[in-house]
């Protein structure tokens, strides 16, 4: 006796076969996809984690290097090449805080010769200059031109390739602190101040820089430092 047949629909069974298939298959691509948007994720956190962060300056630090190392290299093409220096034009700077008036200094400590003071106007003329100490010292005097014979022995050397003069209000506390420790009234002081930037200008050459304080575009106080070496 013969088993029985059993009796299928052969459109039924490939239909159903087809549509397992496309399940399987749709199941699939849905994982893919599901892999894919993980993978992005994961990527973009990954790179936002590892992003440098711009470095900040450290609190209470002032902004002088950037300001003076931005004048003097403006003015480095200028000593090279065909052995001419190009003199840059003179400009002054009206600091100010008034509304929508930018001030001649950002706030911070500038280094400075001061070229002149304005009492009737209570404001100050300087010249921003760049200051190098110990063995920068004396990289920075043989780049710019000094025998190494000499620079090997700076303990300061005081870089200022670029006369581009600012003007700046003295604040009504303004604070004055000379290298030898004179003290005085503030009218005192500035003409002492006054005197010495005349002097300088018949010399050429001082032994001596200044540290502005600036807020407010407005300077808080003089500190003069001495520039040469001690012995």
């Amino acid at each position: 006796m013969s088993a029985p047949t059993l009796d299928r629909n052969p459109e039924t069974t490939s239909t159903g076969t087809s549509a397992g298939h496309r399940r399987r298959r749709k199941q699939l691509v849905l994982a893919v996809s599901a892999l894919l948007v993980l993978a992005v994720a994961v990527g973009a956190s990954l790179a936002i984690a590892t992003r440098p962060v711009a470095g900040q300056a450290p609190a209470g630090a002032g902004v002088s290097p950037v300001v003076a190392a931005a004048d003097q290299n403006a003015n480095q093409n200028a000593t090279t090449g065909q052995g001419t220096t190009a003199q840059p034009t003179k400009s002054s700077n009206q600091g100010s805080t008034g509304t929508g008036s930018v001030a001649a200094l950002p706030d911070g400590d500038h280094d400075a010769y001061i070229t002149s003071i304005d009492r009737a106007n209570n404001r100050i003329v300087v010249d921003v200059v760049q200051v190098f100490n110990g063995d920068q010292a004396v990289a920075a005097a043989i780049a710019d031109g000094k025998p190494r014979s000499e620079a090997q022995y700076l303990y300061t050397w005081v870089r200022n390739q670029n006369p581009r003069l600012r003007t700046l209000p003295l604040a009504s506390d303004l604070v004055i602190k000379l290298h030898d420790g004179c003290e005085g009234s503030r009218g005192r002081l500035l003409s002492t101040l006054a005197a010495d930037a005349r002097q300088r200008g018949l010399e050429g050459e001082h032994p001596y820089y200044f540290t502005l304080t600036v807020a407010g575009g407005k300077v808080h106080r003089i500190q003069e430092v001495f520039a040469g070496n001690a012995c």
